[in-house]
């Protein structure tokens, strides 16, 4: 987690300290449903089979809207047979949502959390952005919390390892 947290540096639009999800590390992570920005809902089972690295956002914070391109550049670089990036906005307006993501380019998986059901409620996220990796076989594997440089090539590295299994790098 050290190894990770400082191949990431970057603060978030709280302080760290602060934070309190409800999130056990290695416990199976809860099964969410998902918004799409059409509408439709997909349940986070659907990514079963590949390691999720799950951002937390919103429009009105800051280091979350500087972070999307950085995970775009992530999920460009990873094998999407075994990665997915998804981002969970936590917005009441799925339009400004839209259009910040169609201007920065970000293709990558992207739903919307209006009221913060899923965000704070479910998972108790209290920090954005706020990053969340679960685990192939749907296990929660290690939080994140601030803005990071995502499309680093050691934390490509981390991730790739972590896929396969090995999380001492991420503890």
């Amino acid at each position: 987690m050290i190894l990770l947290l400082s191949l990431l540096a970057f603060q978030g639009c709280s302080e760290p300290e602060l934070l309190a999800d409800n999130l056990v590390i290695g416990a199976v992570f809860p099964d969410i449903t998902l918004q799409q920005l059409d509408g439709g809902k997909v349940s986070i089972r659907h990514y079963r089979g590949k390691l999720v690295v799950l951002n937390a956002w919103a429009t009105w914070c800051e280091p979350c809207r500087r972070e999307m391109p950085n995970l775009q550049q992530l999920s460009d670089a990873l094998d999407p047979e075994r990665f997915a990036v998804i981002g969970l906005a936590q917005d009441e307006d799925d339009h400004l949502v839209r259009e910040y993501l169609r201007d920065q380019n970000v293709t990558f998986a992207r739903y919307i959390d209006p009221g913060g059901a899923i965000t704070t409620d479910q998972l108790g996220v209290q920090v954005f952005p706020y990053t969340l990796l679960i685990g192939p076989d749907g296990r929660f594997i290690q939080r994140i919390s601030g803005a990071r440089e995502w499309q680093r090539q050691e934390v490509i590295d981390l991730l790739e390892k972590a896929y396969a299994g090995d999380y001492s790098a991420l503890q």
